[in-house]
């Protein structure tokens, strides 16, 4: 897995700023609470939209604010475990449940 990171958002209390790359390797985020760590996460897995800056997943382009891409979290092919339970903002609850049962939003007859 290649993942590039490079975002930028203000946030109330301060502006989080992101700038990794990663190549094969496993990544930990540590840090106090509310230092940006799950924010981070969700930008990537498109939960949540950078202010600017860019997201590349295996030379896929996730996030490019100078381009106006912003794929939607369901078209990333990004695992986000929660520490509760969450839905896809986007979606229906009828949705999210087709979603998930067969990975995709069409419903079936």
């Amino acid at each position: 897995m290649n993942l590039v990171v490079n975002i930028e958002k203000r946030l109330r209390d301060f502006t989080l700023r992101a700038n990794f790359t990663l190549t094969d390797t496993t990544l930990a985020l540590l840090g106090a609470s509310g230092s940006g760590k799950s924010m981070t996460l969700k930008c990537i897995a498109g939960l949540e939209t950078p202010d600017r800056g860019q997201i590349v997943l295996n030379g896929r382009t996730l996030y490019d604010s100078s381009a106006g891409i912003n794929l939607p979290p369901q078209e990333r092919s990004v695992g986000y475990l929660f520490q509760n339970y969450a839905l896809f903002p986007n979606m229906t609850v009828r949705e999210n449940i087709i979603f998930a049962l067969d990975g995709s939003r069409e419903e079936k007859e």
